[in-house]
């Protein structure tokens, strides 16, 4: 009926465990880009006191590295409006 061929799941496998970390990698770098590489030294040293907050925090942010500019934009607006608040 159907052929099957040795070897194809563990290829599709192999295929998705490399792409998982490819994107871990690109998480990584994006993050010691946002926050520096000093801090990502400290944050990864933190998995002693609490390992189960860090994947989270990453995530967190990767996903500030990636909207980076719009956080800018607000940050700005943020600022602006605080300046005319006292000027008034």
């Amino acid at each position: 009926m159907t052929d099957v061929r040795p070897g194809r799941v563990r290829r599709a496998v192999a295929a998705l465990v490399y792409r998982a970390q490819a994107f871990t990698v690109v998480g990584y770098m994006g993050v010691a880009s946002f926050i520096g590489v000093e801090a990502l030294i400290v944050l990864l040293g933190f998995t002693t006191v609490l390992p189960i907050a860090i994947p989270f925090v990453l995530i967190v942010l990767g996903l500030a590295y990636l909207f980076r500019q719009r956080l800018r934009e607000s940050w700005h607006g943020l600022r602006a409006r605080l300046r005319r608040g006292e000027a008034e």
